[in-house]
C-alpha cells in the first residue's frame, strides 16, 4: 500500500508541476502580447500627432503656393487621401505581417520536442 501512495504522491506532484508551466507559460504568452500591443498603441499615438502637424503644415505651405487657404488644404486632403488608397491597396500585406507577428509571439519558445532535444542525454543507473 506504501507503494501505491507513494506514486499517488509523486503523480500529484507530476500534475501540479504541468498545470504550473502551463500557467506561466500562458502568462508569457499574454505578456508579450500586451506589451507588444502597448508598443503599437505609444506608436501610433506619436504617429498620428507626426501626422496631425504635418497635415496642418503642408496645408499652410500649399496655401501660400496656391494663394488660397482652402486650395491648400484640400490639395493636402488629396495627398492623404491617395495615402488612405494605398493602405486599402496593402491591406492584405499589412494584414498577413501583423499575424504573422502575432503568431511568432503566440508560438515563441521552446516546445516539449525541442527541449528534449537540446537536454543531453544521461545515462539510467
Amino acid at each position: 500500500m506504501d507503494f501505491i501512495s507513494k506514486w499517488k504522491d509523486k503523480i500529484a506532484h507530476y500534475v501540479d508541476v504541468r498545470i504550473s508551466l502551463l500557467k506561466l507559460g500562458f502568462i508569457e504568452k499574454t505578456s508579450n502580447i500586451l506589451s507588444y500591443l502597448i508598443f503599437v498603441f505609444i506608436g501610433l499615438f506619436l504617429g498620428l500627432s507626426i501626422l496631425l502637424f504635418v497635415g496642418i503644415a503642408l496645408g499652410e505651405y500649399f496655401a501660400a503656393v496656391f494663394s488660397s487657404r482652402t486650395a491648400g488644404f484640400m490639395t493636402t486632403v488629396g495627398f492623404y487621401a491617395v495615402l488612405l488608397g494605398c493602405l486599402f491597396g496593402l491591406r492584405k500585406t499589412i494584414i498577413t505581417a501583423f499575424s504573422g507577428v502575432f503568431i511568432r509571439i503566440l508560438t515563441s519558445g521552446n516546445t516539449e520536442e525541442e527541449r528534449h532535444e537540446s537536454m543531453p542525454d544521461k545515462e539510467v543507473k
